[in-house]
């Protein structure tokens, strides 16, 4: 079935997908195309748009989250940042950033200092039910700082990157990994940033596949763990992995693949107890010019070096969902989008599924996802549990102050009812892990936001 008649014949909650996937595809996950607005485009020598420093910035503090850039509710990137504040439940402007990004990367680069990448800077429009963006892939990054809350250049990037991912690494370096580049190639590459010399280094070898979408978890041995993601921009995931070692600034392909390819999926370390060490992965789209949904799991094991599926699975599939390590030892997962997307000729040709509301948990000591406020026989999935329907989100878990233990959740595309047609939120809620789990409003960011970046600030 053609696009257009697909819109005009399916339901509400298959046209509500194909929006999700419309801000997605500013992004790179779902493309119309495999280049930027038909060709590559050059960005200017300042990489991005000149902040406003007539605006005084306002002063987060160690505990506040810091949220910045994402796409809007028009589908433009932003430039703007703020922070949470817990103690008064509010989102307080801070100073903005030189260039507006959507899809970038953000890593912690000291106790006050988070350094964003990459991203892509510009706009996203429907027509003839095909998506065009206009703009360009960021080299450029800068560095936000706690003391002044206003950003600063950080160096440039050798190639620029959306959709790719930023670690802080035990040496204070941060690993920038793939993500896909102006021409609308994804990138087998990888940088590393050194605040020392405020400069990016190439890693000495490639990946064994290009990755966009990917996971970039780092181990108990201060190896990073780079899993699956997306090829290319013709429907291709992967099932394999890396192990990036910093001692010597390279990658080595792991023994063994993953069970299932996976784009747009989770990756959580856990610190303590039973599973110490190994690393959940769950979720995501994966397949070859089709997405396919996807709500299993596996756990990654550094001593046997091999990925080992569940016989659990999560009550129901989610991709572009967040996952939260709790102070229980336990994982929140949250949100996200609960469908198929087909790809044809490296343009999108069909989709659907909902924008979940819920959130379950996983328990390492028993292996088994639970709903947060039960299971529906009647859907076949969680009950509703969130105030809105969310992918493209954030989730942070809070330090100490007046909300210990919760998680905030911030922004996404979705709206209160997973049917209707999706957008960029402002909304945020907050989940207490208390009594089986719960979620409550909490103040609105002051503007809408998705696909942006949350950092807790130490």
């Amino acid at each position: 079935m053609r696009l257009q008649e697909y819109l005009h014949t399916s339901p509400r909650w298959a046209r509500s997908a194909l929006a999700a996937l419309s801000l997605v595809g500013l992004i790179g996950l779902v493309a119309a195309s495999g280049c930027i607005n038909g060709e590559s485009i050059e960005p200017p020598p300042h990489d991005g748009f000149v902040a406003d420093d007539s605006i005084k910035a306002a002063i987060p503090a160690a505990g506040d989250v810091l949220i910045a850039g994402g796409a809007d509710a028009s589908n433009r990137s932003l430039a703007t940042a703020e922070f949470f504040d817990p103690s008064a439940g509010q989102f307080v402007a801070t100073g903005g950033a030189a260039s507006s990004r959507a899809g970038a990367s953000a890593a912690s680069l000291s106790a006050t200092q988070v350094m964003l990448d990459g991203g892509f800077s510009g706009a996203a429009a429907i027509k003839n039910f095909s998506l065009t963006l206009t703009g360009y892939v960021l080299s450029g990054a800068e560095i936000f700082d706690e003391a002044t809350g206003a950003f600063s250049p950080a160096g440039r990037m050798a190639v620029a990157r959306m959709g790719s991912t930023a670690t802080t690494l035990s040496n204070g370096k941060i690993l920038v990994v793939g993500g896909q580049d102006n021409l609308g190639d994804v990138l087998d590459t990888a940088e590393l940033y050194d605040p020392a010399v405020r400069k990016f280094i190439a890693a000495n070898n490639t990946m064994s596949d290009p990755r966009m979408f990917h996971t970039a978890t780092i181990l108990l041995s201060g190896k990073v763990l780079v899993a699956g993601g997306a090829t290319n921009l013709s429907g291709d995931t992967t099932s394999s992995a890396d192990i990036y070692d910093p001692a010597s600034n390279s990658f080595t392909p792991a023994t063994f693949p993953m069970d299932h390819q996976r784009a747009a999926h989770t990756a959580t370390l856990f610190t303590s107890g039973p599973l110490a060490g190994k690393v959940l992965i769950t979720g995501g789209v994966g397949g070859s010019s089709f997405y396919f949904k996807d709500s299993s799991a596996e756990i990654y094991d550094p001593a046997a070096q091999q990925f080992i599926l569940l016989s659990s699975f999560m009550n129901e599939p989610r991709s572009l969902h967040t996952a939260t390590l709790l102070d229980d030892g336990s994982v929140l997962l949250a949100g996200g989008f609960n469908g198929s997307v087909a790809i044809s000729g490296g343009v999108l040709s069909g989709a659907s599924g909902l924008i979940s509301n819920s959130a379950e948990t996983f328990d390492p000591n028993s292996g088994d996802f639970t709903c947060v406020g039960g299971f529906n026989t009647e859907t076949t999935r969680c009950n509703q549990s969130m105030s809105v329907a969310r992918a493209g989100h954030t989730a942070t878990l809070l330090a100490t102050r007046p909300l210990p233990h919760r998680v905030l959740i911030a922004g996404g595309i979705g709206a209160a009812d997973p049917a209707a047609h999706g957008a960029a939120l402002s909304s945020a809620e907050l989940f207490n892990p208390a009594a089986g789990g719960s979620f409550s409003a909490t103040g609105a960011m002051s503007t809408a936001r998705a696909l942006h970046t949350a950092t807790l600030l130490r």
